[in-house]
């Protein structure tokens, strides 16, 4: 296999990755609804430690465990950043309609 064929591959990884994370965004986007309509926190300590002890539990690949939870750390902070926008966006909406 030469460099282009090897980059190529690197390419159709990465669409599949962005595809991946605005398929999470999504579902962290609906989470805020759920969490903005019930009054809960947006940030989840014991829930986010899960997530970090499940992905390198999974991980039998070539990234190191600290790599991957640094990776995983900007994903969730990521998803906190759009769970507080869509909570903003309710919170204005109703502000709106009183």
């Amino acid at each position: 296999m030469n460099l282009q064929e090897s980059r190529k591959k690197i390419d159709s990884i990465d669409e599949q990755i962005v595809t991946l994370l605005n398929r999470r965004a999504a579902e962290a986007k609906q989470i805020g609804r759920v969490k903005a309509a019930a009054g809960l926190p947006f940030v989840d300590d014991q829930r986010e430690t899960e997530i970090y002890r499940r992905i390198t539990a999974e991980n039998y690949g070539q990234i190191e465990n600290d790599a991957l939870v640094r990776i995983f750390e900007q994903i969730v902070r990521e998803s906190r950043r759009i769970q507080f926008e869509i909570s903003s966006e309710i919170k204005h909406d109703v502000e709106v309609a009183k």
